[in-house]
């Protein structure tokens, strides 16, 4: 038996189900990254996935379990918010016309190619379009409030070294009236964790002022603060048999070959920067939420007579509108935090705890008249069914019940 996670379904779901970090930088900040023709997300992106992590989770259970594969997303704060429909909509038709022209072309070739693919395993013969087409599909349904696998669970604070009062730059990053409107409309919770980087280009000079601030933003800060020193070449003629950033370069940028100031040392600090990030902050945080969440839902949700006493009180309820967006809930309301508890057990991979809470909410969702939330929980309940390797027949049940008219 394959093992989901192996399988083309269970790799995306892997990538594209994963913990969003959210990005505020200065722009000394991206003016050092860009001197490698890189972004400052962009430079940390091929770091932020991890194949073997080797990290141990406790969840609701006493008993730990280890978290093998595990990966952040980085966003910048203008970039989480819904696509426009109609630009997704475009951009969904040149992502197939441009994969499907290429698949054209390699198919034409020549015969060998034709013998090879042949030869291959089912699923390494789909069409390059339709895996290009998933992957934009996802994208293009992200960041809505429906479900919390796009909400940051953390926000990464970035200024650079050269910045005036580099203090005031940090507190003035996330005070400001351009946060996503997923923070500020009381979607989710505003109150994420937050980590503090200090970027200096060894380009600009020796690492003693630097050091000075980095200890004064532990006295304000506490212990989320970190330094990461970049460019360390100072010619720019580093040459890198694999250059790591090769997937992760915007169209925008040049395509002639650039300059490099990062050498072995700054992919290193890069490196452990990410995995610091992934198994001191962001991992436990998650593992905590998980664990408050559970003891409330079990105090308030869980057990026979708190079922009845949910389902009369629904049932009451006479203000609910039927129309396809339903109801809307807050952060704090008892819906959202189920389907945040189960959204992060999903990204844990604790797919059980994950499905008991779609089980709970996918009622609540129903009788509250909120089509689209149902829905969503009705799908994360067939992917948790898939990734948990639960039997087939469960699993069917949960996409038929999706594919059901209401």
């Amino acid at each position: 038996m394959v093992d989901p996670a192996n399988t083309s379904l269970g790799r995306m779901l892997l990538d594209e189900i994963s913990p969003v970090v959210m990005v505020l930088r200065t722009p000394l900040v991206e003016e050092a990254c860009l001197k490698n023709g890189l972004t400052f997300i962009q430079m940390l992106r091929p770091f932020c996935v991890f194949n073997n992590i080797d990290v141990p989770v406790r969840t609701a259970s006493d008993q730990p379990y280890r978290l093998q594969k595990f990966g952040l997303r980085l966003f910048y704060e203008s970039d989480i918010r819904q696509p426009n429909l109609e630009v997704a909509k475009e951009r969904l038709k040149q992502v197939i016309t441009q994969a499907a022209e290429k698949d054209v072309s390699e198919l034409c070739s020549d015969l060998p190619q034709i013998n090879n693919a042949v030869s291959r395993a089912e699923n390494e013969v789909l069409p390059s379009w339709f895996q290009f087409f998933n992957k934009e599909l996802v994208h293009t349904v992200s960041f809505s409030d429906h479900e919390a696998f796009d909400h940051p669970v953390a926000c990464l604070v970035v200024v650079s070294s050269k910045d005036d009062q580099p203090i005031n730059r940090f507190v003035d990053l996330f005070n400001t009236n351009k946060l996503p409107s997923l923070l500020t409309s009381g979607a989710m919770d505003p109150k994420i964790l937050k980590h503090y980087l200090l970027v200096h280009d060894n380009q600009d000079g020796p690492l003693e002022k630097a050091t000075k601030i980095l200890t004064e933003m532990r006295s304000t800060f506490g212990s989320d603060c970190q330094l990461l020193c970049i460019n360390s070449s100072q010619d720019g003629v580093v040459e890198h048999q694999d250059y790591p950033w090769v997937l992760y370069k915007s169209d925008d940028l040049p395509s002639q070959p650039l300059r490099c100031f990062l050498n072995v040392d700054d992919f290193n600090e890069i490196k452990d920067l990410m995995q610091d990030l992934s198994t001191k902050h962001v991992i436990p945080y998650m593992e905590q939420k998980i664990r408050v969440l559970n003891q409330q839902v079990s105090a308030t949700r869980k057990g026979f007579r708190n079922q009845i006493k949910n389902l009369w009180w629904r049932k009451g309820k006479e203000d609910v509108v039927d129309s396809p967006s339903g109801p809307t809930y807050t952060f704090n309301s008892n819906e959202s935090q189920i389907r945040v508890l189960g959204d992060y057990a999903f990204m844990l991979r604790d797919y059980e705890l994950a499905l008991s809470n779609y089980r709970l909410i996918s009622t609540d969702y129903k009788l509250d008249k909120a089509w689209k939330r149902y829905a969503g929980v009705q799908e994360m309940m067939g992917l948790a069914y898939f990734m948990s390797d639960q039997s087939r027949k469960e699993q069917s049940i949960a996409w038929k019940m999706l594919s059901i008219p209401i």
